[in-house]
């Protein structure tokens, strides 16, 4: 794993929005001003954000590529949050 690539999603808009973890389908929502931060390590192909609208929710999908890609809110990975009972 050569490559890195971090960046954030953050929510701006009046309601929230749906990030969806694939290819494991995990959902995240995000209220207004909420943010997560995606991590990227990858060799050739980097991940994908696939933007889309289902029934007036906007949902932004993150797609690994080629290595591991680990999704945080608060600084915590969002895998571990929903563990917990706290995300989702």
């Amino acid at each position: 794993m050569d490559n890195h690539s971090r960046f954030v999603i953050q929510n701006d808009l009046s309601a929230s929005i749906i990030v969806n973890i694939e290819p494991e389908c995990v959902q995240v929502s995000l209220s207004p001003g909420e943010k997560v931060t995606v991590q990227d390590a990858f060799d050739h192909e980097p991940v994908t954000l696939k933007l889309e609208s289902d029934q007036g929710d906007t949902i932004v999908s993150v797609w690994p590529g080629d290595g591991e890609v680990r999704v945080k809110k608060d600084g915590v990975d969002v895998f571990d949050l929903i563990e917990k009972g706290i995300c989702g």
